[in-house]
């Protein structure tokens, strides 16, 4: 019963580990379509984990896990596995992390660019923002 659930995770798992490192590539390349494309296939991956683990937590006999030599191998298998997942999408964390603060960044120059772009001077030598600019006329 648990052999068929162990292997859906390790594969799962091991499939999760490589999108996480395609997700990582399109990240670091800004590459929109390519992290879309990956997302829908983690969210596959994700609930095929869930499903199994919620199968073998419902089970009567999940103390087989620990005792049987075999099932207790592939577990700490599943466990390198989650953990390797879990750096990598810490990692892929940071690097959006860095993404957005270059983005606000970015956004508050262009901001104060935008500012000091559109303030005028009148007659006397007087500052005016851009609010003012355009009113006044008689066309």
């Amino acid at each position: 019963m648990f052999a068929p659930l162990l292997n859906t995770q390790e594969q799962q798992l091991t499939l999760l580990l490589s999108l996480l490192e395609q997700e990582k590539v399109a990240l670091e390349q800004d590459d929109t379509i390519a992290l879309y494309a990956v997302a829908e296939q983690k969210e596959q991956a994700l609930v095929l984990i869930a499903s199994a683990d919620e199968e073998i937590a419902a089970s009567s006999e999940k103390e087989q896990l620990n005792s049987d030599p075999q099932f207790a191998h592939q577990v700490e298998t599943i466990k390198g596995l989650l953990a390797q997942c879990q750096e990598r999408n810490e990692l892929n964390g940071e690097i959006i992390k860095a993404s957005n603060e270059k983005v606000r960044q970015l956004s508050a120059v262009i901001d104060q660019l935008q500012n000091q772009n559109a303030s005028t001077y009148d007659k006397l030598g007087k500052k005016h923002s851009s609010q003012r600019m355009g009113k006044g006329f008689k066309a």
